[in-house]
């Protein structure tokens, strides 16, 4: 399942937009930022808003 529009604004928005890794804005960025998962699907992590961040590339 893929994570929806929706979700992936509230995601940005928490972050203010900011990637929050490095703490770089988005609004520079040549490219939107993408939403990560903090625990990969793959071993058991969720699309919960609290396992989500907005990262940059």
């Amino acid at each position: 399942m893929t994570i929806d529009d929706a979700t992936k604004e509230i995601v940005r928005r928490r972050a203010n937009y900011l990637c929050e890794y490095c703490h770089s804005p988005e609004r520079i960025a040549t490219t939107r930022f993408t939403v990560d998962h903090l625990i990969p699907k793959s071993i058991g992590g969720s699309d919960e808003l609290n396992n989500l961040a907005l990262a940059c590339h």
